[in-house]
């Protein structure tokens, strides 16, 4: 998961006007069955800024930072917009107000999408209507448009997710699990990929580090030049733009050397 600035990268000022008139439409509808056919009426609103939302994240699914290939990236409410599931299996009620709300999309993959379906586990203070502040509330899902959020999750060199506390007792904990369960941030195309970056990685850390041993006893030209384009090389690996880069900065983290740590920060 990497942090996205939604907030500070609006879509275009003619879809928020037709999404806006569209939620007031909502909000003037009294009858939640005809809510609901309203936003399925209008269901190609949001995938009309998919291109502007996938271009904050380089093309890369917000949660599990792969780059579909084949698959379809979803526009995913990440509050769901006409149920909550709870960890009960029990509707508390979707956020309506919030379907053509452009802070509440998601750029998602098709597994993590399809496997959460409507979850959405709220510990207290959910919203239950418009005029209820979202704000208020205390939710199991980590949020990759909240810039501490995706530093709750982390990865090992088999190539999983687990959550970056140690204490299964901690909320940051209970989040993180929640969330890599809910949206199968560990099924076995995600760990490989991961896996086979880690690997990547590591033979590349060892190589640069043996270079600047050799360097330190027997300084060379040709040595400080090579060490030089490594570096770049896990830079781009570990750079924003590129597929599983969180997995990249925690292996470089994972090393112990400090310079590699300072590649990952």
């Amino acid at each position: 998961m990497i942090y996205i600035d939604l907030e500070n990268n609006p879509p275009a000022p003619e879809w928020i006007d037709k999404a806006n008139k569209l939620t007031q439409q909502l909000i003037a509808e009294p009858d939640l069955q005809k809510k609901k056919q309203i936003i399925d009426d209008n269901a190609k609103v949001w995938g009309e800024i998919k291109k502007h939302l996938l271009s904050l994240s380089h093309q890369k699914c917000w949660y599990s930072e792969a780059k579909e290939k084949y698959s379809y990236y979803h526009v995913e409410h990440f509050r769901p917009k006409k149920r909550a599931i709870d960890d009960k299996g029990q509707d508390k009620g979707g956020y309506w107000w919030l379907a053509f709300h452009w802070k509440n999309y998601r750029i998602c993959g098709a597994v993590g999408n399809t496997k959460n379906g409507d979850r959405f586990l709220v510990r207290s203070h959910k919203a239950n209507t418009y005029t209820d502040s979202i704000d208020d509330e205390i939710i199991y899902f980590l949020d990759p448009t909240v810039i501490d959020d995706p530093l709750k999750i982390s990865f090992i060199d088999t190539g999983e997710a687990i959550p970056s506390s140690s204490n299964s007792a901690d909320w940051d904990y209970i989040r993180a699990n929640y969330t890599i369960t809910n949206l199968d941030l560990n099924c076995e195309s995600l760990i490989e990929g991961r896996k086979s970056l880690w690997t990547s990685i590591v033979l590349r850390i060892r190589e640069i580090q043996n270079l600047i041993t050799e360097n330190n006893a027997n300084p060379s030209a040709t040595k400080a030049v090579l060490i030089k384009e490594k570096i770049k090389e896990l830079k781009l690996l570990s750079s924003p733009q590129s597929e599983f880069s969180a997995t990249a900065s925690a292996c470089l983290y994972s090393s112990g050397l400090e310079w590699a740590r300072r590649i990952a920060s």
